[in-house]
């Protein structure tokens, strides 16, 4: 058997599983690494600017092609610039491995600089670290970080790569690691969940990522279309787990528990399908008397309030599969009862209505991916979207400045699709050098800015906190311009400040845009989408 380099073990067991792409910031630790990608035939190493930006570019990749994301950070400056993103990935359960450069063992007592206590920081967001840390122990070691990766419920995994030991060779071939699967319900359980649903008046069920990450998307859909029910998906899941054009869809869950309550209210049982809980915003009191079951990945799954009657970790594909071939066609409900709310578009107006760019662009764009971090307009587009099953992607966590990252790595993935990043222009300039990696790689990205000059979700919640908004919430003067961010990647600009410019715009480019391109759109700050209050 040849020797290899451990830096080449890795690689070639990464292209094993599949991994065509591993982004990254890398730095001096990162060398061996770096040089063992250069001339691969089936593994790239795509540069980014910052690991603020490679994280989400990793992540989005992942969730855009359902498979293993694969970032590579800089030792501990590094990892700590990548943190807040590792934990966007690890909230949404993004199977993503993190790839850590480790300083040169040889001299590490010295407290060399970029030394720092990296598997405590990385143990802190990851679900394992594991440490290349002997020659003896690589292979072990790497093969445990891919099976915990590759195992649900998913998280990011991280491995400590000192560069010194990457250049030792090992005589070792590269094999394929399966995770841990989950199984199917038994028999028993799914006539048990089969039960709880046929007894119900009026069911609905919630649905989470785990529905995206074990393709089952399919298999939701023809259970809600059996049962009648429909499905609503929880707030802030990453992935649009069923097809928003389906009939079941009920929309996004506001993440706000009162709000929740009223729409789940007229449902008298509620079956969760992945997920851990709700996560919501600001605190309000709700009641949730339903009868409630649930179905995913993670045994550390809670229920809004109450308990579960049933509750089991299993494959969601198969075991939707097999409670709704329990489901007698005589039983069928052939009504759903309840879906998304329908409203009504505001009426033109001289200045861009925010909602109206919205519905515009959604129309034209309807086979498109979608990367949505667009603030209170994120209600609008939930609204009137008729996007597929993972399709629609949002950060999950709560926080902002994933979304135009994230959608490089789309784009990146999906190279025959058109992908469209709508984001807010302050979230716009959180990672903004990751245009610089869509310029480079030609990713024909269409970004949308939302530009108001106002962080305004946080105004919409001021004034439900403060009682009005905050001066602080001000991002002019200076007005930003967003043509010279354009400029400087490279990317085409253009900018609408009435609805007939966004017409003509969105007539010229029929549906796709031939290079990168930012789309700034010029709101009024006074004028709020009309889903605004929906945000929290």
């Amino acid at each position: 058997m040849a020797a290899l380099k451990i830096a080449a073990y890795l690689l070639q067991t990464l292209e094993k599983h599949g991994v065509r792409r591993i982004f990254g910031n890398p730095g001096t630790t990162e060398i061996p690494l770096v040089r063992a990608c250069e001339g691969r035939k089936y593994l790239e190493y795509v540069v980014a600017l910052s690991e603020v930006a490679a994280v989400p570019m990793a992540d989005g990749y992942a969730r855009a092609t359902r498979s293993l994301g694969v970032v590579n950070l800089h030792v501990a400056p590094g990892l700590g610039n990548g943190m807040g993103n590792i934990y966007t990935a690890g909230i949404a359960g993004t199977p993503l491995l993190v790839l850590i450069g480790g300083q040169d063992r040889r001299f590490l007592h010295t407290n060399p600089i970029l030394w720092g206590p990296v598997g405590k920081m990385a143990g802190s967001l990851c679900k394992a670290v594991y440490s290349l840390d002997t020659r003896a122990g690589a292979v072990a070691s790497v093969n445990r970080a891919l099976r915990d990766v590759l195992t649900p419920p998913y998280a990011p995994v991280a491995i400590i790569c000192p560069p010194d030991l990457l250049e030792e060779e090992i005589a070792a071939r590269p094999a394929v690691v399966t995770g841990r699967t989950l199984s199917s319900l038994s028999a028993r359980d799914a006539a048990r969940y089969a039960r709880f649903l046929l007894v119900a008046k009026n069911p609905a069920l919630v649905a989470a990522e785990d529905v995206h990450w074990d393709d089952a998307s399919t298999a939701l859909e023809r259970l809600a279309a059996t049962l009648g029910a429909p499905v609503y998906v929880a707030p802030y899941t990453g992935v649009l787990p069923v097809s928003s054009s389906s009939p079941c869809y009920a929309g996004y869950l506001p993440p706000s528990f009162r709000q929740i309550a009223e729409r789940l209210a007229p449902h008298d049982a509620l079956l969760f399908v992945g997920g851990r809980g709700l996560r919501t915003t600001l605190y309000s009191v709700a009641k949730f008397p339903q009868k409630k079951a649930w179905l995913g990945h993670n045994a550390a799954a809670q229920p809004p309030a109450g308990r579960f009657e049933l509750e089991r970790v299993a494959d969601l594909r198969d075991s939707l599969s097999r409670v709704r071939a329990l489901l007698a066609p005589g039983n069928e409900k052939h009504a759903i009862k309840s879906r998304r709310p329908e409203l009504a578009l505001p009426a033109p107006r001289s200045k861009l209505h925010p909602t109206r760019a919205m519905h515009a662009l959604l129309e034209r764009f309807r086979d498109a991916i979608w990367v949505d971090e667009s603030g209170l307009s994120t209600s609008d587009v939930r609204q009137w979207m008729s996007l597929e099953a993972g399709e629609y992607l949002i950060n999950g966590s709560g926080g902002i400045g994933w979304g135009l990252a994230a959608a490089v790595g789309a784009a990146i993935a999906q190279p025959k699709r058109q992908v469209v990043a709508v984001i807010g222009d302050g979230s716009a300039l959180y990672a903004s050098e990751a245009l610089w990696t869509a310029g480079h790689h030609g990713a024909k990205l269409l970004l949308v800015v939302l530009s108001n000059r106002r962080y305004a979700t946080l105004n919409e919640a001021a004034s439900r906190l403060a009682g009005g908004p905050l001066r602080a919430f001000t991002i002019e003067p200076p007005v930003i311009d967003f043509s010279g961010l354009a400029t400087l990647y490279g990317f085409r600009y253009r900018a609408a400040a009435t609805e007939r410019a966004l017409t003509a715009f969105l007539g010229k480019i029929r549906g796709r845009v031939h290079a990168n391109t930012l789309l700034e759109l010029k709101l009024d700050p006074g004028v709020k989408p009309v889903t605004a209050s929906r945000h929290f």
